[in-house]
């Protein structure tokens, strides 16, 4: 069976493969109480295992991230009950 990457590995990915464009990269993230917020990668200063840091001084928990755009379309969702035994991730090369 494959082990599905973590968050904080597919952002890594995302960041330092010569193939992707990190600035391209978008994180939907459940911010109290407003519901839910989106995030461009530009405003990422680490990625810590149990925390996003933004340049701005927010710190985002990674239990919190529940999508990852790349290029507008989705490159990860988080996966609840209704998805359980399906992966929404898309095939990492």
């Amino acid at each position: 069976m494959k082990k599905r990457m973590t968050i904080r590995e597919i952002l890594n990915m995302l960041k330092w493969h010569p193939d992707y464009d990190f600035n391209r990269v978008s994180i939907i993230y459940i911010d109290r109480p407003k519901g839910h917020s989106e995030l461009n990668a530009k405003e990422i200063e680490d990625i810590g295992y149990k925390f996003i840091y933004l340049k701005d001084d927010e710190v985002i928990p990674v239990h919190r991230i529940v999508e990852i755009k790349y290029k507008d379309e989705i490159f990860w969702r988080k996966r609840d009950e209704r998805d359980r035994g399906r992966s929404c991730e898309k095939q990492i090369r």
